[in-house]
């Protein structure tokens, strides 16, 4: 395991601590934890051991930044309020931006689950990608390196962000095909 994934890992439980402390009529606890989790990453790309801080010191503002952030966006979204025409006049609907708006960077529950289930996979099956294909997987899920976009990938194998997006695509559809297969 990486230095960096073992630091997220061994700190969770303290991110859990810190986003307990907060109250939010807005965000669960759950979503607390998971902006936490955020801010906990941005820690660990930035922590440097040679300076003899220890890491949940250096990780908490980090931790507790992100949380706050998180809250405080939701509250000034819930302050503008969306002005679809569908909605009767006098409506008491509280519709806001962020029921229309998808958060690009927020964390997906299950985009965790299925990155590990596909470092798995991969892990297990790799012989049935092809070279290029294993690349592609390895560099969007951070799989040995760092992870990168569809774009920052095709800069570097010389290709459009659309052609990196359906090697993906089928390179998950075949390790997906072999899990089956060998459950079957």
């Amino acid at each position: 395991m990486k230095e960096r994934d073992k630091l997220i890992t061994d700190n969770m439980g303290y991110v859990v601590t810190l986003a307990r402390q907060y109250k939010s009529d807005i965000l669960s606890t759950e979503d607390l934890v998971s902006e936490g989790a955020i801010g906990l990453a941005k820690a660990a790309d930035k922590y440097d051991p040679g300076r003899g801080k220890p890491f949940v010191t250096f990780a908490a503002p980090y931790i507790r930044r992100s949380i706050e952030t998180a809250i405080n966006q939701l509250k000034e979204s819930k302050d503008v309020r969306s002005t679809d025409e569908s909605l009767p006049i006098g409506s008491h609907n509280s519709y806001t931006l962020l029921n229309v708006l998808e958060d690009k960077d927020a964390v997906k529950a299950d985009a965790v689950v299925e990155e590990n289930t596909l470092s798995e996979d991969l892990l297990r099956y790799r012989d049935v990608l092809n070279e290029r294909e294993q690349r592609v997987i390895n560099l969007y899920y951070g799989i040995g390196y760092e992870r990168q976009s569809m774009a920052e990938i095709g800069e570097v194998m010389e290709l459009k962000r659309e052609r990196v997006r359906q090697i993906r695509d089928a390179a998950v559809r075949k390790l997906r095909k072999a899990a089956k297969a060998v459950k079957d």
